[in-house]
């Protein structure tokens, strides 16, 4: 049974693969000859009020279903001859129909809601002692919902990510926000005699905010072409590599001024604030539903906005007699085990399991630094969320600079080859220029991580592990490049993709962190970090069978795919009546 499930999975994703590498390398092939057309027409013709160029309503809304509803047999709509974003002459499209700013918007808000996954993770571990006084609990027994929001921070996403790959990324995305902010209210609200109630709430808070994270890496993956992906996600990541900072922050100066109860009601506000204009304005961008972002979205992902322009666009077509076919998208399979699959493909393996050993030992870092700076230097809560501070300052500039240098390399590459590694595959030389950036990362973690600990150990002035707190920050852009090489393996997969990511880094995160204390308290923080810096060292051989084997791996999986291909239309063929 195990291996026919595989073979089904395998067989879905090579029709996915090969679907999406047809309509990535037409985008690609014509969006020059877009940008040509498109100053032609400016040129020729007199501005429109239709800022798209479209042709009339109805004729588009026919032109839609008669073109891109022809099914290509895999749950994936054939976009391969619609015209879209572009003057009724031309024959070209873009990758995407969204404007720069429109991508940014996008970008921005995915990043606001994704924040809430690793802001929630230590958001309390400052007001850690006042909880336990106020539940009447052991320090041990309120550290344990710290790893168990971080176990179920690795399950949850897994499940999410792979329905917004399947139901589309804006409904998805809604959901688990609002079960987020419930779980904040309950938690807000949860009596002090009832532990087992804050376990509970933490679990919930984990499987509504933890999935935000694949979910709008997915996004990116739908709007952004491979040599522009690397400023869309390094802005993405601002939110989850400057969250695990800045949470433990905001707990002290909540936990110390207002109490443990206003650090919830907090992220209840936040939450608010940012699933009002998702609901809004967030459109739906999931490629198997509306192709370049010009197809029509079911009802179910569509913006109030979005509603009311297709209410009154039928409303013109009924006054006119014209009758509009249904529009009968194609959902991709809900697959709930998917992320489970990918990591059975051994670059995707190997490359996530080396990454997470580094995550691991940074979440290390960030949990024992609170009470390093309690028992070393005697401060308070409020000075332990501030020295935070530059350790998400530091993550944000490397992710942001990060995803900006990677385009640049990944452009010089295409330019060497004339084209990228979706029509070039075998010149294009994608782990290279990927990893190229990661001996900077590794080697200034290292050196950070290992000098911040044996700096507190000799009781240094406690600005020299402040200032090394930001170095290490700058050092976990590797996370940045690892999700960006995973997206350029499965672009269609994005959610499915970093949820195997968010599996792996935080399961082992939540080992590290239910240990580091016992192991600081044995062995002191330098030799603790010396001795998990080593392990990190040990996963080495893990990305350079990643940069050797890749190419011919990435190679199989396209020979897969076109035998399934092939094994398709014969079957189809064969099923013809003769």
């Amino acid at each position: 049974m195990a291996e026919q499930a595989a073979d089904e999975e395998g067989l879905e994703r090579a029709r996915s693969e090969t679907d999406q590498a047809r309509l990535n390398e037409e985008a690609d092939i014509t969006d020059r000859q877009y940008q040509q057309s498109s100053q032609t027409s400016e040129q020729q013709q007199p501005l429109s009020r239709n800022p798209l160029n479209r042709p009339p309503t109805a004729t588009r809304i026919q032109s839609l279903n008669s073109r891109a509803l022809n099914g290509t047999g895999n749950g994936f709509p054939n976009l391969n001859h619609v015209q879209t974003n572009m003057t009724s002459g031309s024959t070209a499209k873009p990758y995407s129909v969204f404007t720069p700013g429109q991508k940014w918007f996008i970008v921005s808000l995915s990043a606001l809601g994704a924040i809430f996954s690793p802001i929630s993770t230590n958001i309390y571990v400052p007001a850690i002692p006042t909880l336990a006084a106020a539940f009447k609990v052991s320090t041990e027994k309120i550290n344990l919902s710290v790893t168990l929001y971080l176990v179920f921070q690795a399950l949850t996403p897994s499940i999410w990510g792979s329905a917004g790959d399947a139901f589309g990324r804006r409904p998805v995305f809604i959901a688990c926000l609002l079960v987020y902010l419930l779980s904040c209210v309950g938690t807000a609200l949860c009596p002090t005699n009832a532990y087992w109630l804050l376990m509970v709430m933490r679990f919930v808070q984990a499987s509504g905010g933890s999935p935000l994270i694949a979910i709008g890496t997915g996004v990116v993956a739908d709007i952004a072409m491979p040599q522009e992906r690397g400023r869309y996600l390094g802005l993405f990541n601002l939110g989850t590599t400057v969250g695990p900072a800045l949470g433990p922050l905001l707990g002290g100066v909540f936990a110390y001024t207002l109490g443990w109860r206003s650090i919830f009601w907090f992220l209840v506000i936040f939450c608010a604030a940012v699933l009002v204009p998702m609901v809004l304005a967030f459109p739906e961008t999931l490629r198997s539903l509306v192709g370049d972002g010009s197809i029509p979205p079911p009802l179910l992902n569509c913006t109030p906005a979005a509603l009311l322009r297709r209410k009154r666009e039928l409303k013109e077509m009924q006054e006119k007699g014209e009758t509009p076919e249904a529009l009968d998208m194609h959902r991709a399979k809900f697959k709930p085990w998917a992320s489970f699959l990918l990591f059975l493909e051994p670059d995707i393996a190997l490359m996530f399991t080396w990454s997470s050993l580094y995550y691991a030992m940074w979440y290390a870092l960030l949990t024992v630094f609170s009470s390093l700076l309690k028992t070393e230097y005697n401060a308070s809560e409020i000075v332990i969320g501030l020295c935070y501070i530059p350790n998400g300052l530091g993550s944000g500039i490397s992710g942001f600079a990060t995803g900006r240098i990677m385009d640049v390399f990944y452009r010089r590459e295409k330019k060497r080859v004339g084209g990228d590694h979706r029509h070039f595959p075998d010149e294009f030389r994608l782990e290279r220029v990927r990893f190229m950036i990661l001996p900077f990362h590794i080697g200034l973690l290292i050196a950070s991580t290992t000098g911040l600990a044996w700096s507190m150990k000799a009781h240094a002035p406690i600005a020299v592990p402040i200032v090394l707190n930001f170095f290490v920050g700058i050092g976990t852009g590797f996370l940045t490049t690892t999700t960006i090489y995973g997206i350029d393996l499965f672009a269609g997969q994005g959610g499915a993709v970093t949820a195997t990511f968010n599996l792996i880094r935080c399961a082992l995160g939540a080992v590290t962190v239910s240990t580091v204390q016992l192991i600081v308290d044995r062995m002191g923080p330098g030799w603790c970090f010396v001795l998990l810096n080593g392990i990190c060292l040990l996963g080495t051989p893990l990305v350079l069978i990643v940069l050797k084997c890749g190419p011919r791996w990435r190679k199989q999986r396209r020979e897969k795919a076109k035998r399934k291909e092939v094994e398709m239309k014969e079957k189809e063929i064969a099923a013809l009546p003769k």
